[in-house]
């Protein structure tokens, strides 16, 4: 892994400059304890392009696949209205991708800001020093999960002041992009001892994870674009579950397009209703709050399964997020974005 060094070093000015914004962002950030509905709204200055799905959900899933490395090709697969891919940290721009987003087809890029793992230009940008800022510490403690440490999210952090920097300039590079895939955004992080946290540091994972939830929809929405969550957000108690956002109490974040179900078979009767929960999107103008979910399983009869709760748009049986499987089933177009601007 190389460390990619900054053309424009953070001099004592700019520095000096970074840290009053952090300040004023801190002083103006509300209390985000999901007791009662905060707004998390987009910018009402921005002119959003809205996408209509809703009447064009189905009442079953259709096919999808994950290709964070591998072969890309099989992703052509997938070129046709209502198909979509999710490309990873460093192939997002193979002509495959291109393919799929020309033939109405949606293309989500991968970005995961909870966890430090620079690999990857648009990692790179979030977390090293980079044009977009200084570098990203940790969480206080460095806290670490298989996968790496884990990012200090809280309100007001470096990493929130950067996201949209990154945002922005995937935009501007990746013309084919529906929109997003954000790894381990949830309110509570796993594979931790995050039941052992102070319960302040739990509030304030949650409040960052909302946070940083609010940049992705300031974006996408001023681009026609979504973001998917693979990070649960489940009912329940910051010191448990985390619980959903703005209503703790109910499934879903409202200022994310939808969700993931990763890898629950036989938990149909456990997070089909997760999946169901009407808090998902209910913020979102870019799928004019028609949640998109997706699972993953590792058997066609799971797949099928989840397919049938009626709340799952997209399915697939994908035990490694290689070279994509071929498609299951027919699509259908539901009016995801095609790319940037593109419903």
């Amino acid at each position: 892994m190389f460390r990619r060094r900054s053309r424009h070093p953070w001099g004592p000015a700019l520095a000096a400059l970074f840290a009053a914004a952090l300040i004023a962002v801190v002083l103006v950030m509300p209390r985000l304890d999901g007791t009662a509905r905060t707004d998390g709204s987009p910018d009402p200055t921005s002119t959003p392009r809205e996408h209509s799905i809703g009447d064009r959900v189905p009442a079953s899933a259709q096919p999808t696949a994950f290709v964070y490395s591998g072969d890309p090709r099989g992703a052509t697969a997938y070129a046709e209205p209502g198909g979509l891919v999710v490309a990873g940290r460093d192939n997002y721009r193979d002509p495959a991708f291109r393919t799929v987003a020309e033939a109405g087809g949606t293309v989500l890029v991968y970005l995961d800001p909870m966890i430090k793992n620079s690999y990857g230009r648009y990692h790179q940008l979030l977390f090293d020093e980079s044009s977009c800022g200084p570098a990203v510490p940790d969480w206080p403690g460095s806290p670490s999960n298989s996968w790496g440490r884990i990012t200090d999210t809280r309100p007001g952090a470096v990493v929130q002041l950067k996201l949209e920097c990154v945002l922005e300039t995937m935009v501007r590079e990746n013309p084919h992009m529906g929109g997003w895939f954000a790894d381990d955004l949830g309110s509570r992080p796993w594979g931790t001892a995050y039941t052992s946290w102070p319960r302040v540091e739990q509030q304030e994972y949650y409040d960052g994870a909302v946070a940083i939830s609010q940049v992705f929809r300031r974006v996408a929405d001023e681009h026609g674009l979504i973001f998917i969550t693979n990070g649960t957000w489940e009912a329940g108690d910051v010191g448990g579950t985390g619980g959903g956002f703005p209503d703790r109490t109910k499934h879903g974040n409202s200022l994310a397009d939808g969700g993931v179900i990763e890898y629950h078979d036989g938990q149909q009767d456990y997070f089909g209703p997760y999946g169901c929960s009407q808090q998902w999107a209910a913020d979102s103008l870019s799928s004019a709050h028609h949640p998109v979910i997706l699972t993953i399983s590792r058997s066609d009869a799971d797949r099928d399964r989840y397919a049938a709760t009626g709340c799952v748009t997209h399915a697939v049986n994908q035990s490694e997020y290689l070279d994509p499987p071929p498609p299951w089933g027919l699509f259908k177009d539901i009016g995801l974005p095609s790319g940037v601007g593109k419903p």
